[in-house]
């Protein structure tokens, strides 16, 4: 199979370990393995180390590129002329459904998507993006739901919804995104290699600080808890920050509450092993990569009972369940966990094995492969 791979959701300048990058490079990685000729176009501003098997093809950015929804599209089209001087190319592939809303209708290539998640479920359950993206967003996702070839929905909510945005259901897959878990692994000594006494007990959240992730309440959490070792460890940037720390000077946990800002990709291995509890109270998902690399790396897991989420945690056996918004609950399963070393040490072996049995890049692309070659060599289906 000669695949090639648009890939613009990243840091030019960090290929591979930003945004959707490093999905796109090692699906791409785990693909050249299997003696496939891959391809990766993106708007690299450095080049990156060579993988066997990949070819990458860098072009500029466009001068208004990541500044605003048209500088998104200017960077679509101009990754589609690279690949369109690329010959006899049996599918395209992109991480997210922007690209794919653009080329599938223009393109007799087929075009494969994986879908971070669908604006729809956003908008129902809690939209980051201002009106003037999400909507063409909209646009997007029901040009992507009826001309792509091949929708990875990553999770049984996320097929779902895009089943409502227009997909046929023949032309879905419900194919998980994987982890490395030769990078996301256990760490014995990372509180130390962190600064952080052995004697403190962390409850980590690593995501965007937007809305819909809900990291007020985990804030509230740490004001109810008793402990007053626990600090909350808070990874990541986005509008809500300011909020976030007016709310802990507020509560009078800002000496409990640490923020961290972004952290580097491969620096994550050390926060989630560090961590005594991992917390995602999100109200919208689709699958969230931080829970797969936490559960890679052992650590102790409180999700809701949402898309993507509920596909990976059996509550009670690999990790916790919450209803969305039940900050009753929040504290009590907190307590659970913090409380019973022995109990939060199960649940992390048995998420790890989990993971290990079921959820690495190597599994994940073999499904893809499968999914992708049978799609791609039946007739095209119907388009609705």
């Amino acid at each position: 199979m000669k695949i090639a791979f648009i890939d613009y959701v990243l840091d030019p300048a960090r290929p591979g370990a930003s945004g959707l990058s490093d999905v796109v490079w090692n699906m791409a990685r785990e693909l050249a393995k299997l003696g496939d000729d891959v391809h990766i176009i993106g708007p690299y501003s450095v080049e990156p180390p060579p993988v066997p098997g990949v070819t990458v093809h860098r072009f500029k950015l466009p001068p208004i590129g990541y500044r605003n929804i048209f500088g998104h599209v200017l960077i679509v089209l101009a990754a589609w002329r690279v690949a369109h001087r690329i010959p006899d190319l049996d599918v395209v592939h992109a991480p997210e459904y922007l690209t794919t809303g653009i080329l599938a209708p223009l393109s007799r290539t087929p075009i494969v998507l994986t879908t971070p998640g669908n604006i729809y479920e956003r908008v129902a359950n809690g939209n980051p993006f201002d009106p003037l993206t999400t909507a063409v967003l909209k646009v997007a996702a029901r040009s992507s739901a009826r001309w792509c070839r091949l929708i990875d929905a990553i999770s049984s909510g996320m097929a779902q919804w895009w089943m409502r945005t227009g997909a046929a259901p023949a032309r879905i897959a419900i194919i998980p995104h994987g982890v490395d878990t030769s990078v996301f692994r256990p760490i014995a000594d990372a509180k130390t290699r962190l600064g952080i006494a052995k004697t403190e007990q962390t409850i980590l959240y690593a995501g965007r600080l937007s809305p819909e992730k809900h990291v007020d309440m985990l804030i509230r959490l740490t004001a109810h808890i008793e402990q007053s070792r626990a600090t909350l460890h808070i990874v990541g940037q986005g509008p809500l920050e300011s909020e976030l720390l007016r709310m802990a000077n507020e509560l009078c946990v800002s000496d409990r509450v640490r923020f961290h800002g972004q952290v580097a990709l491969e620096d994550m291995p050390l926060w989630y092993s560090a961590t005594d509890l991992m917390i995602l109270p999100s109200s919208s998902e689709g699958l969230p990569r931080v829970m797969l690399e936490a559960l890679a790396c052992g650590a102790p897991f409180i999700g809701t009972r949402i898309s993507g989420i509920v596909d990976v945690i059996e509550d009670g056996e690999n990790g916790l369940l919450i209803d969305p918004g039940d900050e009753a609950a929040l504290l009590t399963a907190a307590r659970s966990v913090l409380n019973d070393q022995r109990f939060a040490r199960e649940l992390g072996a048995r998420a790890l094995s989990d993971i290990r049995a079921s959820y690495s890049w190597s599994s994940t692309v073999h499904q893809f492969r499968s999914a992708v070659v049978r799609e791609t060599a039946s007739q095209p289906a119907a388009l609705v």
